[in-house]
């Protein structure tokens, strides 16, 4: 991939994130490690945070990511 590709898929991206809301149960062995990247509400054992992408799979995905690194 050359800058101009680069630098395309960045305007892209930009262009058309949008924020969804990720609903979960809280994972048993979790923690939190760190600073927390979304704007997140536990309450019992649901988890519900907004997370950015392009769509709601990505999400998803970013968000799944993140609660792997809190185990």
């Amino acid at each position: 991939m050359n800058s101009v590709d680069m630098a395309d898929n960045l305007i892209f991206r930009a262009k058309h994130l949008k924020e969804f809301v990720v609903e979960t149960t809280v994972p048993d062995d979790f923690r939190f490690n760190g600073t927390v990247p979304f704007d997140m509400e536990i309450v019992g054992s649901i988890i519900k945070a907004k997370v950015y992408g392009i769509d709601f799979d990505e999400a998803v995905h970013i968000f799944d990511n993140w609660i792997d690194t809190c185990k």
